[in-house]
């Protein structure tokens, strides 16, 4: 068996971008700007398909002298304006297998925050299967599903389906998803509760918002800084989740030690294992006392931001 990983190469293999303001200054991406705020960071080798496709739909200027990306002013009005030109220069990049995470396309539109002349402060909303390409700050929710006994606390386990886009079989959270197509924070938990995992309404309202969690992650898929919200749903020990859209194959009960065991094997996907640490931080089975590297995890699992956000 491999060597199990500690708690801070779980964190940093998430929360890998060192220096953050080396990779704004880097050569190797162009910065996505909207009305003067970046808002994200292109590739450089994303940039030849993009130039291609915007010869036929001239929807974003590109720089090269100051490496910067931003709306050609004929969009550059609205964020209504901003997300119809955006949307059909993807779908058209779409068609041209102009880049390989296009093939994983949603329908579901992430919003990319920074125009404070729009009410709720979003410059446009973009593909999810963009996102990375455009290292644009997203969004998410993740729930976790505990039981409480005489005995302690055990949590609910999903297993990933094995046909997900993602991290297909890996392990996950009870609940979880991006929040897109402009639902709020609360209603998108509610919505991943009952989707994924058939946790009724009347039971899901009792989750608690327990802060968030932000990392800044970088893939094969891209550049992904990310901020999710944490939510702790205490379940009744006669409810069992079932998969009802697809994305869960099934789901596990287990105790804590076993979860634990589980992420350090690197079962879970990366960002859940954050979340079974900072669950761990908050109920103290993690602390100072017993986790040298305890400072040096948090760093990495509420890491500042260069974008802007809600």
């Amino acid at each position: 068996m491999s060597e199990q990983l500690t708690l801070l190469q779980i964190a940093k293999h998430c929360n890998c971008v060192g220096n953050i303001n080396a990779l704004l200054e880097s050569n190797e991406y162009y910065k996505f700007i909207v009305n003067e705020q970046l808002v994200g960071l292109i590739s450089a080798k994303d940039i030849p398909a993009l130039k291609l496709a915007l010869n036929r739909h001239p929807v974003l200027v590109i720089d090269d002298t100051s490496q910067q990306v931003q709306f050609h002013d004929s969009y550059n009005n609205s964020c209504s304006s901003r997300t119809a030109g955006l949307k059909d220069l993807l779908a058209f990049m779409r068609e041209q297998k102009s880049w390989p995470s296009l093939a994983k396309w949603r329908d579901e539109l992430y919003p990319v925050y920074g125009d404070a002349k729009e009410p709720n402060g979003i410059s446009l909303y973009m593909e999810r299967a963009a996102s990375y390409n455009f290292g644009i700050r997203t969004f998410g929710v993740h729930i976790n599903g505990i039981v409480k006994n005489d005995e302690g606390i055990r949590m609910w386990v999903a297993k990933r389906s094995i046909n997900k886009q993602t991290y297909p079989g890996m392990l996950d959270q009870i609940a979880a998803g991006g929040i897109g197509n402009g639902i709020g924070v609360r209603a998108s938990m509610l919505k991943e509760c009952d989707e994924e995992a058939g946790i009724p309404l009347e039971i899901a309202q009792q989750a608690k918002c327990a802060g968030t969690i932000q990392y800044f992650m970088q893939s094969e898929l891209g550049l992904q800084p990310e901020t999710q919200y944490i939510y702790d749903l205490e379940l009744p020990s006669d409810f069992v989740p079932f998969p009802k859209d697809g994305e869960v194959d099934s789901f596990s009960l287990w105790t804590i030690d076993k979860v634990v065991e589980h992420m350090k094997n690197n079962k879970f996907k990366p960002n859940c294992a954050l979340f079974i640490i900072d669950f761990l931080i908050r109920h103290d089975f993690i602390n100072p006392e017993n986790e040298p590297d305890f400072l040096r995890i948090m760093d990495n699992i509420h890491r500042p931001l260069p974008f802007p956000g809600a």
